[in-house]
């Protein structure tokens, strides 16, 4: 937090913004908006491609269609033209209020001019606004439970409970039909009479589905490793966090079906197998932060189902909404985080608000620890760079 705090003290805080906020030298700060909507989505299409068309398309590549190939490219390109604009404005809002302050002021920077950004996401589909509100909203729950210093962060045996008590939330509205989000793992329906099977058959249904597992897993790791060009550091990390988080579960339901009833043997698979996050060191903090944010969700699509025509309470409640009231907030406070407390920040969380923005947040941050005198004379010898036009 030293070095960055000498944006708000003299003589930085009078520094053009074209010396630190702009990406290219001697830009008036519209030219500078314009460059960072163009390479904004530049590189949000590169960090969204594996997440949102590429895995999409390869999981459910016995299942294409027309319909499902155009949802997943119209999705994908909503969600890199709304990053690429809340990013670009971000850094035209810290422009403008320098400008009307005439000094970088921290309120403003990036802050307030973040959160006046996010609005725009008021207009977003509802899939782009669950994709942000549910990755915003654990990066910062995880952010502030860091600033907070609490206990949670510190203890692995809590963390583990409260991803077994999210797991079982989750998987018991996905069995209900309520809950057809993302998560971990989807193990497949039971059929009626699965407890009158014999054991062999049990263990061999078992075991396509972990082979199945398997390969989901396999295939995110090397993603991860492709994008990062880093063959050689090939980890099964995702892999073995899925196989023993639905192994765990299979396990259960072999052993015990037969002896409890469907819905309570379901229930207690749910359960125990969330346990798989407490079995592995490398699985992170964020996992539980978003296990949360996820149970929440599901718990609130199906209160959203509720008759709520006597009781004008809960209607008023359920008829906010929710995400983009939440998003424009923490949005506010993760970009305040990245620019002065990145050690509150997860590496996922750096990625998706530096990678999406064509890392000039790293590039600002960098810059301000530098030397005041590299800073003045960035310009020096040249055209001075413009306000606005």
């Amino acid at each position: 937090m030293v070095a960055p705090s000498k944006l708000f003290g003299y003589p930085m805080s009078h520094v053009h913004c074209g010396n630190i906020i702009h990406s290219l030298p001697n830009q008036s700060c519209t030219q500078a908006l314009l460059w960072n909507i163009y390479r904004n989505h530049v590189s949000s299409a590169k960090y969204y491609l594996p997440t949102l068309v590429l895995m999409p398309l390869l999981l459910n590549c016995r299942r294409l269609t027309k319909r499902r190939l155009w949802s997943t490219a119209r999705n994908y390109l909503e969600t890199t033209f709304f990053a690429s604009i809340m990013n670009a404005l971000s850094f035209y809002l810290i422009c403008v209020f320098r400008r009307l302050n005439g000094r970088f002021v921290y309120l403003c920077t990036p802050g307030l001019s973040n959160y006046l950004a996010a609005l725009i996401n008021w207009w977003a589909p509802p899939k782009v606004l669950q994709f942000f509100s549910t990755g915003i909203t654990h990066a910062a729950m995880e952010a502030v439970l860091r600033e907070m210093n609490a206990g949670l962060v510190r203890s692995r045996p809590a963390q583990t409970v409260l991803f077994m008590l999210s797991s079982l939330v989750v998987l018991r509205q996905q069995q209900k039909h309520l809950y057809s989000g993302f998560w971990f793992i989807k193990p497949s329906s039971m059929t009626l009479d699965y407890s009158k099977w014999p054991l062999l058959r049990r263990l061999k249904q078992a075991s396509l589905e972990l082979a199945t597992y398997f390969g989901m897993g396999f295939t995110i790791d090397l993603f991860s490793v492709l994008m990062s060009l880093k063959l050689k550091k090939l980890r099964l990390k995702s892999t073995s966090f899925i196989v023993t988080y639905i192994g765990l579960y299979k396990i259960v339901q072999v052993l015990f079906a037969g002896v409890l009833e469907m819905k309570h043997l379901n229930l207690l698979a749910a359960f125990v197998s969330g346990a798989s996050y407490g079995l592995f060191s490398h699985v992170p903090f964020s996992y539980m932060c978003f296990a949360v944010v996820i149970a929440i969700q599901a718990l609130y699509k199906e209160l959203c189902k509720v008759d709520v025509s006597h009781n004008k309470r809960l209607a008023a409640l359920l008829s906010m909404p929710w995400a983009k009231l939440l998003i424009p907030p923490t949005s506010a406070y993760l970009a305040n985080c990245m620019f002065y407390k990145q050690h509150l920040l997860s590496g996922l969380a750096k990625s998706f608000m530096d990678d999406t923005c064509d890392k000039n947040v790293n590039r600002i941050y960098t810059l301000i620890q530098l030397p005041l005198e590299t800073i003045f004379n960035k310009t020096k010898g040249g055209p001075q760079p413009k306000f606005f036009f």
